[in-house]
């Protein structure tokens, strides 16, 4: 006999449903609140490597390289790396997000820099680091010469407030400095100038981030540690300039200073040879691989316990797991190719279906209705939604180029810009660990078997 649910159990299937869809969000956690109430251990490992590397290096070697597919946990792991450096102490931690300061398309490496002074000057600030009166006037009036940003209320009150008093301008000096982000962020000729101003002589730019640098570890007796996250959201072309033709200028200011970057760039053989002439190893953060290279393509293959594990903890905190058919579950986390981004945005498509369902019958009042779950019909659904939005992009060539990747399981042409870009917007995956091959998004995977591309005989 089916269960017959009221109203109200409608409702609060209704209202659980939509609490797993605000704890779907594709947004990282980096947050104490939110890594304490969403994140799980993973790759913790990684997270050990970085903090030796920053404890490690010397000013020859300061600058870290972090990298690894769009949405597989980066920005998670770097707050969690962030949170553990900055709270015993040892570092005086700045992480922020490039993508978030500047228009995505007009990134370039000077305005890296100069957002990272900003953020240096508005993390002090936060934290009530003190600057002599003079010196600190001299960073805001250089801050809104640049940015065409009237400081002279600033400078009027650190003139007028001493370094005692110094709680009582913050105000003033953080609405000064969300003005100065927002022109960087929507004022393209303000970017523009300052990039033209800096071009040739970013060594002046460097020396403000040396003087901040200085202060705030003299102020705190902390090493300063700047995280510039995101920059494997930029455009391919945009972040491939920067680190083939301007590396140098990123690497000059002292501080320690860790680099995201995007993976496909470095299946560049030029590139990878101009990063790796000054840093001494590039960090990987790994896809999960739920199969080996050797048994990826058997119907038998079984994937690994312990990362499914792992999918299974992270739905579990997010999700309530009678809200998802057990054996539909299975295949979500399968279908995302272990990239943490992709079993999200699945399992959000399908909570927000069964909602879709439950408003129905909410609204039918069909009370004499099984409960609803995310099922293989709701799943199906997605799956097919996915695949059509990501065919929306593909040429034959591309289908072409996919399915020998799905034969060879390699990239065949590492320079061609199609594949990187195929690379890098997820429809390529590369798994490592003992081998460095690569696969297809199963997403893609199917849609190549629907397209009668491939036969499906194969997993």
């Amino acid at each position: 006999m089916p269960r017959m649910p009221s109203l109200e159990a409608l409702q609060r299937r209704l209202e659980e449903s939509r609490e797993a869809g605000r704890n779907l969000q594709l947004d990282p956690l980096v947050t104490r609140q939110a890594l304490a109430r969403l994140g799980v251990e993973y790759q913790m490992e990684l997270v050990d490597e970085l903090e030796q590397a920053i404890e490690d290096s010397v000013s020859q070697d300061n600058k870290l390289i972090f990298t690894g597919h769009r949405g597989c946990g980066k920005s998670t792991l770097l707050a969690e790396l962030g949170f553990r450096l900055g709270e015993t102490n040892r570092y005086f931690v700045v992480m922020f997000s490039i993508a978030d300061t500047i228009e995505r398309s007009a990134v370039d490496h000077v305005n890296v820099l100069f957002s990272m002074a900003l953020q240096l000057l508005e993390d002090a600030e936060r934290r009530s680091i003190r600057l002599q009166p003079g010196i600190k006037k001299g960073f805001y009036r250089w801050l809104g010469e640049h940015t065409e940003t009237e400081s002279k209320a600033v400078e009027a009150e650190i003139e007028a407030n001493t370094e005692a008093t110094v709680k009582g301008g913050i105000p003033v000096i953080l609405e000064f400095l969300a003005k100065v982000r927002s022109k960087l962020k929507i004022n393209s000729v303000i970017r523009q100038e300052i990039s033209i101003k800096f071009a040739r002589r970013t060594s002046d730019l460097v020396a403000q981030i040396n003087q901040l640098q200085a202060y705030i570890e003299n102020a705190t007796k902390q090493q300063v540690l700047v995280i510039i996250d995101d920059l494997d959201k930029l455009d391919l072309s945009v972040t491939e300039t920067m680190f083939r033709k301007n590396i140098q200028s990123l690497l000059d200011p002292n501080c320690r200073i860790l680099y995201t970057v995007p993976i496909a760039i470095l299946r560049e053989v030029a590139i990878k040879t101009s990063i790796t002439t000054y840093v001494n190893k590039i960090h990987t953060m790994r896809v999960a691989k739920f199969f080996s290279k050797a048994t990826v393509r058997r119907l038998d293959r079984v994937p690994d316990v312990a990362c499914v594990e792992v999918f299974e903890e992270i739905l579990a905190r997010r999700v309530p797991l009678d809200l998802i058919d057990e054996d539909v579950r299975q295949q979500i986390i399968l279908l995302s190719g272990g990239v943490l981004r992709e079993f999200i945005r699945i399992s959000d498509r399908c909570c927000d279906k069964a909602m879709l369902k439950l408003r129905g019958q909410i609204r039918r009042q069909q009370f004499e209705q099984p409960d609803v779950i995310v099922n293989q019909q709701i799943l199906d659904e997605v799956v097919t939604e996915l695949q059509i939005e990501a065919a929306e992009v593909l040429g034959q060539a591309d289908f072409e180029a996919l399915k020998l990747i799905y034969e060879q399981l390699k990239l065949q042409d590492m320079e061609s810009q199609r594949l990187l870009d195929l690379l890098h917007g997820l429809y390529v995956l590369e798994y490592r660990n003992a081998l460095l091959w690569y696969d297809l998004n199963p997403i893609v995977r199917d849609l190549l078997v629907r397209e009668g591309v491939l036969d499906g005989t194969t997993a």
